[in-house]
């Protein structure tokens, strides 16, 4: 096997991440391989620094069929993964004349099993990684991107907690008035240091710092590795089911993520990172694709609750008991170490 081609065009950087567990096992079960990403950007600029990874190349936004297509003819692979099969993505690989292929990771996995647990199980059961290259996914930074990051940074009050407060869909958002109890209480408490990453909306991150007050501050929109080496910063993330949660958990920073219509056992962060799930009673939920639910598109819940989204369902109280047993934890930990308070 000298060349693997896995293919990852789903659209989100989520995906690119929880893709990135297959990724990187692939290549330890081959080391001799070199291993090709086709992705989009901005998520594969993630992968671009990784020594586990040759090559990314990028697909045109509205044109992955023909990115594939494309690459297909210009070269050959020994080995093709990939987790996307809209458009005849999938009937393209099947013809491509590799060696091998696997263009269906999913198979009807149980309500409970994690998405990036079952890809792995399939490659493994199908020979085509080993047991000892199944990690959990890295992320990899320049020295140069984190010491930038550390300037700006280090020198804040700790603890140093990052809000994602944005998702790609307003039913996965919590309130803002959540963020903004949940921030006064940690800095009364704490005396934490509350940075509120910009998403699709500056009013809303705006809201919610000047909301906290105190030390709050927003984190302007800017590239996505140098939103990585921020997150990298952070002693604790707190983040809607979105891109920034996954990118803070592959760099080994605590985080809670907050899960509404999608289903935290299928698409929660692995332990030590924590899940918090609203309503995880809803009989509208569709677990298999909760893209199909009534609320998605909406961004209103069909039941009579009395709320907009099961979201709301997640309170500040509950939240706020996970984040101080988080920080109590790293308190603990660092005193063991000798290390002492910012």
């Amino acid at each position: 096997m000298r060349k693997i081609l896995f293919v990852e065009l789903l659209g989100g950087i989520g995906d690119v991440l929880i893709a990135l567990d297959i990724i990187q096992a692939l290549t330890r079960s081959y080391p001799k391989t070199e291993l090709t990403v086709l992705t989009f950007p901005p998520g594969g600029e993630l992968l671009e620094t990784d020594p586990l990874i040759h090559r990314v190349v990028y697909a045109e936004t509205g044109k992955a069929k023909q990115s594939v297509i494309e690459l297909l003819t210009r070269e050959t692979f020994d080995l093709i993964v990939s987790d996307t099969n809209y458009d005849e993505i999938d009937q393209v690989i099947q013809n491509s004349g590799a060696s091998q292929v696997v263009t269906n990771l999913w198979r009807q996995p149980p309500p409970n099993e994690r998405v990036g647990d079952r890809f792995l199980q399939i490659l493994f059961f199908e020979g085509l990684i080993k047991q000892d290259a199944i990690k959990s996914a890295q992320l990899h930074l320049t020295p140069t991107e984190l010491n930038k990051a550390q300037k700006q940074f280090n020198h804040l009050h700790r603890p140093l907690i990052f809000f994602c407060p944005d998702a790609g869909m307003a039913i996965k958002r919590w309130s803002e008035i959540n963020f903004i109890n949940l921030g006064k209480v940690l800095q009364q408490l704490w005396g934490a240091t509350l940075i509120v990453l910009v998403g699709s909306n500056l009013n809303e991150s705006t809201n919610i710092v000047e909301g906290i007050g105190g030390q709050a501050q927003i984190l302007p929109r800017g590239k996505l590795r140098d939103l990585a080496a921020a997150l990298a910063c952070a002693d604790l993330v707190v983040a809607a089911d979105t891109g920034p949660a996954r990118i803070a958990a592959a760099l080994n920073v605590p985080t809670i993520t907050l899960f509404g219509p999608s289903w935290y056992g299928r698409y929660g962060q692995l332990s030590p990172h924590i899940n918090l799930q609203g309503y995880p009673e809803c009989p509208e939920r569709n677990i298999s694709n909760f893209t199909e639910q009534q609320c998605w598109y909406s961004g209103v819940c069909p039941l009579d609750k009395g709320w907009q989204s099961c979201m709301e369902d997640i309170s500040v109280d509950e939240v706020l008991s996970v984040v101080e047993r988080v920080l109590r934890e790293r308190v603990e930990a660092g005193e063991q170490r000798g290390e002492g308070k910012n």
